[in-house]
């Protein structure tokens, strides 16, 4: 770790600090961090984020598919999402029947 580099993590422990201890608001705290290391990234030379270009095996700038598990949780998945769903709500009501039989049975 250079000086640089040295100077930034206490700088970071100086202004984490103050943020637990309630001397600084989450605002002015993400601010002021996002300050501290963009002078360090200044100083190596970046200067911004380095996109990789399309590399020449790819035929289309399309993004790959991207698995996300929320869409599929909302509904907006494909029939297996939507099955298991029916079938952990079909559980949960079996479940709440047997529970309730065992309650309220004479």
């Amino acid at each position: 770790m250079n000086e640089r580099e040295r100077i930034v993590n206490r700088d970071l422990q100086v202004l984490d600090e103050a943020h637990y201890g309630g001397r600084i608001a989450r605002a002015e705290y993400r601010a002021r961090r996002r300050n501290v290391l963009a002078a360090l990234r200044d100083s190596h030379g970046i200067t911004a984020r380095q996109v990789p270009l399309r590399s020449p095996d790819r035929g289309s700038a399309e993004p790959a598919p991207r698995d996300d598990v929320l869409p599929a949780l909302l509904g907006r998945g494909g029939l297996p999402s939507r099955m298991l769903l029916v079938v952990f709500a079909a559980g949960a009501l079996v479940c709440a029947l047997l529970l309730g039989l065992l309650l309220f049975a004479p």
